[in-house]
């Protein structure tokens, strides 16, 4: 019972995310808007092409959902969060993608908005990939 119910929250409240987003561009590519933190050029949409195609944490509950059982309990495009964490887990930023759970593909992608991002950061991230030179 416990189960159903979760499946069910976790349904609707993918549900009212993707209404929310229904109002986002979704050209081809999608729609990305790149940030610069501290002398690092960030695009969120790389980040969430990242993670296309990989098993999700639903609703913060621990629970890891499929590709198919986004696509199976959501609207066409899910909203999913990433966190792109420090060596020691601490977040830097989070990234707010919209994904076509169809297609797999990254309609949107957002940061949102963390802590000021250190010189060290920085580093961090470009050793990652995660960003460019402005």
């Amino acid at each position: 019972m416990q189960r159903s119910l979760l499946v069910l929250l976790i349904f609707v409240s993918t549900a009212i995310a993707a209404c929310a987003s229904q109002g986002a561009p979704s050209g081809p590519g999608g729609s990305t808007d790149v940030v610069v933190m501290n002398g690092c050029r960030v695009d969120p949409g790389r980040i969430c092409d990242s993670i296309r195609g990989q098993n999700v944490d639903m609703s913060n509950t621990g629970l890891q959902a499929d590709p198919r059982m986004v696509e199976q309990n959501s609207a066409r495009t899910a909203n999913i969060f990433v966190p792109v964490k420090r060596l020691n887990g601490d977040e830097i930023f989070q990234v707010e993608c919209g994904i076509n759970t169809l297609h797999q593909s990254v309609s949107w992608a957002h940061i949102k908005s963390g802590p000021p991002v250190t010189d060290d950061d920085a580093k961090y991230l470009r050793a990652r990939g995660y960003c460019s030179e402005p």
